[in-house]
């Protein structure tokens, strides 16, 4: 086995995205294995994994040989075939069980590599829908502050985070146009829900009539956003933003890269909405990390103007990739583990509620296996929380075993959905204590 020279004892020679000079300089962590909820690293050290592999895709936990199996199945039978002009009977096999899973009218699907891919395959659909539809000019899409749809060239071009690559990557593509979000603990309007009658949304029909409705083909927007930590929209948004789509002939595209396949204790976010998109993105827990999956699902009457979609990649609905999904699912079945997401995600939320005892917990909100503590330094004002405590915070968590993650002013938990009430309990324990030590720091 090779030296790990990752920890900053010599020059490395993979590139790591999203990791500064500095961090390289003082050592990452070389993660060797991983088996149910917890991975280890090559000093031995064992974790409690409390973020799913980070980006959260890790929903029936590690280790897991039946999907193993498969992917060693398919290689051996098929590994690959180009998916232009020719099937194969994992791809069409994972179509016909997403089709009975996804919101009514999602029966067609596209499978790609990553999130980032369904998203850049969405709006090119949508611009074929148009095109083949006599309205060629509408090629601007409507995202929305704060929003995260993958940092590809079509993804960065409705990027509603501040993030370094947007800003180093412009100028970008025109046509993107943003929108407020419905963030209600720091509301960008300054209102109150329900006094706000819904504001955020109400107020995307003006936007809309400004860019001019005959130009925008697409309205995106992750069901549950990530980008301020784990908000759910009040229950009126979402059917606002429908009725909106649906008057101004714009297609709604909702990004289910999350929150799909489990994570909110329901097959997709959608479901706690009532909400029939037009297209789904998916990805994540499609296939739990296990093979880089994507897909894109979309309505037959998005589908049925399109004569030739013409866009091909190498890797779109490959064989190996369905095989790993079509396992992934069937252990999210089998072990019904979308209860277990449910059921441990009404336990955790309990145990994050009993730390509001910190006056740095402005608010505790979740939904499922996603749930997180949206912290300030001061609760009147809703004060924006510091970055670098936030961050020392997730350093002391990880120095005594556990991952957790924050995402803007808010400490973010996303565990498999294997997760026990142990797990919870340790977590809860070891989240108490990064707390307690912040408090007597400030």
């Amino acid at each position: 086995m090779p030296d790990f020279i990752e920890r900053g004892d010599g020059k490395p020679h993979v590139i790591y995205p999203r990791t500064s000079a500095a961090q390289m300089r003082n050592g990452i962590t070389v993660l060797t294995s991983g088996d149910g909820m917890r991975v280890t690293d090559d000093t031995g050290k064992e974790y409690l994994d409390f973020v799913s592999g980070w980006t959260r895709p890790v929903h029936v936990g590690y280790r897991r040989a039946e999907i193993a199996q498969a992917v060693h199945d398919q290689i051996m039978q098929l590994h690959y075939y180009t998916p232009m002009q020719y099937g194969n009977p994992r791809a069409i096999e994972l179509a016909q069980v997403l089709a009975e899973l996804t919101p009514t009218g999602i029966t067609q699907f596209l499978f790609v590599s990553s999130g980032s891919e369904a998203l850049e395959s969405a709006l090119k659909l949508a611009r074929h829908y148009h095109y083949y539809r006599g309205e060629r000019w509408r090629f601007k899409v409507i995202s929305r502050r704060g929003a995260f749809h993958g940092v590809t060239g079509g993804a960065l071009r409705v990027l509603g985070s501040v993030l370094p690559v947007r800003h180093l990557s412009e100028p970008l593509a025109p046509g993107g146009v943003f929108a407020e979000s419905p963030y209600c603990y720091r509301c960008p309007l300054h209102l109150s829900y329900p006094a706000c009658d819904l504001a955020c949304a109400r107020d995307v029909e003006r936007l809309i009539q400004f860019e001019d409705p005959a130009q925008i083909g697409v309205f995106v927007g992750e069901t549950i956003q990530q980008g301020f930590g784990a908000v759910a929209p009040p229950p009126e948004y979402w059917p606002i933003i429908r009725q909106l789509c649906d008057r101004y002939g714009i297609l709604l595209v909702v990004d289910e890269v999350i929150c799909g396949f489990g994570r909110t204790g329901k097959w997709f976010g959608v479901e706690h909405f009532d909400l029939a998109p037009d297209m789904l993105l998916m990805a994540k827990g499609i296939s739990s990390g296990y093979m880089p999956m994507g897909a894109l699902g979309a309505t037959e009457a998005v589908m049925a103007p399109v004569d030739n979609f013409a866009n091909l990649q190498t890797y779109m609905n490959h064989p190996v990739a369905c095989a790993a999904a079509l396992a992934n699912i069937e252990i999210l079945k089998r072990e019904r583990l979308i209860d277990n997401a449910r059921v441990m995600g009404d336990y955790f939320l309990d145990g994050l509620k009993l730390l509001t005892c910190y006056e740095a917990v402005g608010e505790v909100r979740g939904i499922g296996l996603w749930a997180v503590l949206d912290l300030t330094t001061d609760r009147s004002t809703r004060a924006l929380f510091p970055a670098d405590r936030l961050e020392r915070m997730v350093q002391r968590a990880k120095e005594k075993g556990l991952i957790i993650k924050f995402m803007h002013c808010a400490l973010e938990f996303a565990p498999s959905l294997v997760v026990t009430r142990g797990d919870i309990d340790l977590a809860l324990r070891i989240i108490d204590e990064c707390l307690a030590e912040d408090a007597r720091a400030h």
